[in-house]
């Protein structure tokens, strides 16, 4: 009878390799939980299931993730959310104002990823300097769309401002344990926020 030969051992590791933009979604992943002082490589790698080495063939060091952070949360998720549902400028200003969730136990991160990001902000020039410029972009993102259904121009930079700190609001509330307020007033505060004068 011929002697079977042992099978070689399964490993438990993984073996897809991960690219780049997995360890910047972690990085983000652990921002929002725990803030920038909490990314760090072996955190991470930790997370993800792999080795410190892994890390290293995408990036120089932490400084270069970090980058790569303010980067991707430079290019602006929601303003390219409502670019790709299209619309005319009212149509996109309703859609801004609706796109992030305002009931209580939404599966949201934008709220808590705005706070880690101006808290990361406060100590940080260059994620300082980021966030002025994502404030910027949506507030000109606004006041261009009010332009176009007619604002009158006096008034467009103070209602760009309360739409901006309106949707701000929605993603601060909506991963809190708030009742359905911004969800029953909504309707109420679009109509006012986008009224013709």
């Amino acid at each position: 009878m011929e002697k079977k030969l042992p099978e070689a051992k399964r490993t438990t590791k993984k073996t897809n390799k991960l690219g780049r933009s997995e360890w910047i979604d972690a990085a983000f992943r652990t921002l929002t939980e725990s803030g920038v002082g909490s990314i760090h490589v072996e955190t991470l790698a930790k997370r993800l299931g792999v080795t410190k080495g892994s890390f290293y063939w995408h990036f120089k060091d932490r400084t270069d993730l970090l980058e790569a952070v303010l980067d991707k949360w430079h290019d602006q998720y929601v303003i390219a959310k409502v670019d790709e549902m299209g619309g005319d400028s009212h149509t996109r200003l309703i859609n801004l104002l609706n796109v992030v969730p305002r009931k209580r136990g939404s599966k949201h991160l934008g709220g808590s990823m705005e706070l880690a990001m101006r808290s990361w902000a406060r100590y940080d020039d260059q994620a300082e300097n980021v966030v002025a410029e994502v404030d910027r972009i949506r507030l000109d993102f606004v006041a261009e769309h009010l332009r176009a259904i007619g604002s009158p121009e006096e008034d467009i930079e103070a209602r760009a401002f309360l739409i901006y700190s309106y949707v701000m609001c929605q993603g601060i509330f909506s991963f809190s344990k708030q009742d359905n307020t911004l969800e029953d007033i909504h309707d109420k505060v679009t109509e006012i926020l986008l009224a013709e004068k």
